[in-house]
This record gives structure tokens, C-alpha cells and sequence, in this order.
């Protein structure tokens, strides 16, 4: 009844369980050795399983219908690319989500095409039509796939290598990368009787430069500039203070492109700050602020000194204990320049123990008062 190989796996099978059930009883904390036991079993039971089915490939003498005797298939890769995908799944299970869902991915894609490509070459007696069958039910799939995948590789890494070298080094290699794009785009397009393989080739080769150069860039790190901006936080928070930053007041823009619908203007002229709410006429030291939605401001600088606008929103507690100023501002402008500052503010005037302000660091005695209904 039993084939010499279903026994083997067989076999192979019931020790895996045994030595699974004491690996649990004994072993405390023993999650991943126990999936990989149970794996081991898992795939010999499979094995077992189709050992029986074929009966280990056994044909009877003269049988010219025995798959012996039959036409060699083509080869394929699916099979290999399904092993590693299960081989993801397990390793998933004890390390990490990402790792088991690209497992369950090249699972299920493999699964896929090593079904269609084993129906298609069964479908008839020429290679050519079945060959053609299989690509007309897949090649609508497979080619977006690969060119979403292989697009994103070459992206992933063009980026890595742009955030490796400095600024200069980085505008000539895209400058030149651009250039050979064109050249060889160009070539093709104007000899279009190239060997296909010869193209083939020549895109395969530069797409697989461009991602050892990705991961060569990856394993270098970023450039220093980046690594002290992302260990300072250059770019995530705001210098609200009277002198002028380094970071966030570089290039500050001194003109608003999108005026629509700003709540109130205030002005800064000969050291007195002002404002001027929407509709209204005349100048103001109090401004009315919807509670709970984004508005705007547009501060306005008709002073000889630099100056920015720098909204008190009240307090928040950072930890047990401590608590800090929630501060809005504008960049560092320059006489005649303009710049729109949207917050929003969650709590009324009454629930801050400070009122909320508006003013311009450095200049004493000048202030906006906010009030939230």
C-alpha cells in the first residue's frame, strides 16, 4: 500500500510532531523552534502525500503514455520562487509582519503562474500555441506588476544615491544619468534593427548598476548635512525667536501666492503693531479667532527692521511635570514682505490662564490679543 518514499517522509513526518510536542514540553518560550518543527512536518507530510498519489512515479514496462514517455515540459522557476515564499511566511510568524506578508505574496503569485503554465502545456500538442495561450492570460498581469516593481527599485534606488552624495555631486549625476538615458533612447530609436537581445541586455545591465549603486549609497548612510538635520530636527519645528535662524528662516519667501479667506491682517509699521480684521475698516488690538478650525493671518512688515509675526497659543504638557508654550510663527521677513500664518486653536480664551497673542519678538509693549469664543 505504502510506496518506499511516502514511508520515508512518512516517517519523517510523525518524528517532527514527536520531537515538536517535546521541544514544547520542555523548552520554555520555544515559539520559533516549534513553527520550524512544525514546518519541517508540514512540508514531509506534503511530500508524503504526493509520493502516494503518483506512487513514486512508477510506470508499468511498454507504457508509452507513462509521463516517462511523454514530452519533457519546460522548466520553471515557480517552484523555487514558491519555497521561498513559504519559507517567508514561517520566518514572518516569529520575526516580522513585512517578511510574512512578501512571503504570502510570492506564496500566491507562484502558485499562480506554475498553475497556469502547467494547464497551458497541457492544452495541446504545440508548444507554440500553448506558449501563447499562457501569455495571453498572464502577460496583462505580469507586465504592470514588473514594470511597477522594477520602476520602483530603480527610484528606491536613484533616491538612496541622491541622499549619499553632497548637493553639487548629486545635480551632476542626474545630469549625466539624464543624458545617458536620452543617448541610449536615441540609439534604439534610431536603430531600430539592434538584436533584441542586445537591448535587453544593455537596459538589464544599467538597471542592475543603478541598484548596486543604491545599495552601496544605502550602506554609506546619508550625507553629514542630512544626519545633523535629522538628529537636531532642523526641519520639524519652527525658530520663533528674535534672531534670525539658521534653517527655518533660509530663503524666507516674502510674498503669499493664496489670499483667500484670511481672518484678520496684521501690520507691523514705525515699531506699532496693528490689525485689521476681515470686513472691518478700522485698525484693531483685538482679534476675534474661530475655536477648532484652521484660520489665517497675513502679517504684513512696513518696518525698516526684519521682523516675524509669533502667535501664543497656550500650553501643553510634554510629560508629568512639564509643560511648555505652544508657538505659531512666521519666517524672518524684510521690510514691504508679506507672509500668512494658519493655526488652529482647540481651547476658548477663558481656558488659558495667558491670553492668546500675537506679537513680534524684540518689540516691547506691542501685542494682538486673540479671542475664542
Amino acid at each position: 500500500m505504502f510506496t518506499p518514499g511516502s514511508k520515508f517522509f512518512l516517517g519523517l513526518t510523525g518524528f517532527s510532531i514527536a520531537v515538536c510536542v517535546l521541544y514544547i514540553a520542555l523548552v520554555d518560550n520555544a515559539t520559533g523552534g516549534a513553527v520550524a518543527l512544525l514546518s519541517i512536518a508540514t512540508a514531509s507530510g506534503l511530500v508524503a502525500g504526493l509520493s502516494l498519489f503518483n506512487r513514486d512515479g512508477e510506470v508499468s514496462v511498454g507504457d508509452t503514455a507513462a509521463p516517462a514517455g511523454a514530452e519533457q515540459l519546460t522548466s520553471s522557476m515557480w517552484p523555487l520562487i514558491a519555497t521561498v515564499g513559504f519559507v517567508g511566511v514561517v520566518a514572518g510568524l516569529i520575526t516580522h509582519p513585512i517578511v510574512f506578508f512578501l512571503g504570502l505574496i510570492a506564496l500566491l503569485a507562484a502558485g499562480t503562474e506554475w498553475l497556469i503554465q502547467s494547464w497551458s502545456e497541457g492544452a495541446s500538442s504545440d508548444k507554440a500555441y500553448n506558449a501563447s495561450l499562457r501569455g495571453r492570460m498572464l502577460h496583462p498581469l505580469e507586465f504592470p506588476v514588473l514594470a511597477l516593481v522594477g520602476l520602483g527599485i530603480i527610484i528606491l534606488s536613484f533616491s538612496r544615491v541622491m541622499l549619499a552624495v553632497s548637493r553639487d555631486a548629486g545635480a551632476i549625476i542626474f545630469i549625466v544619468a539624464g543624458a545617458v538615458v536620452l543617448f541610449a533612447g536615441s540609439v534604439f530609436a534610431l536603430k531600430p534593427s539592434l538584436k533584441k537581445t542586445l537591448v535587453v541586455g544593455i537596459c538589464v545591465a544599467s538597471a542592475v548598476g543603478v541598484a548596486a549603486s543604491g545599495i552601496a549609497a544605502a550602506s554609506n548612510g546619508l550625507r553629514d548635512d542630512l544626519v545633523k538635520a535629522k538628529k537636531e530636527h532642523h526641519f520639524s519645528h519652527k525658530e520663533c525667536g528674535e534672531e534670525e535662524g539658521e534653517h527655518f528662516d533660509h530663503l524666507a519667501e516674502g510674498t503669499i501666492s493664496m489670499r483667500s479667506n484670511p481672518i484678520a491682517t496684521v501690520e507691523l509699521r514705525d515699531g506699532k503693531l496693528t490689525a485689521r480684521e476681515l470686513g472691518v475698516d478700522k485698525v484693531t488690538q483685538t482679534i476675534t479667532f474661530p475655536r477648532s478650525n484652521d484660520a489665517t493671518i497675513i502679517f504684513r512688515n512696513k518696518d525698516e527692521r526684519e521682523a516675524r509675526l509669533t502667535a501664543y497659543l497656550g500650553t501643553k504638557a510634554v510629560q508629568d511635570g512639564v509643560v511648555e508654550e505652544v508657538l505659531n510663527c512666521t519666517q524672518m521677513i524684510g521690510i514691504d514682505h508679506e507672509q500668512a500664518l494658519t493655526f488652529k486653536i482647540a481651547k476658548p480664551s477663558m481656558a488659558s490662564e495667558k491670553p492668546y497673542t500675537l506679537t513680534v519678538p524684540g518689540l516691547e509693549g506691542q501685542s494682538i490679543e486673540i479671542m475664542v469664543p
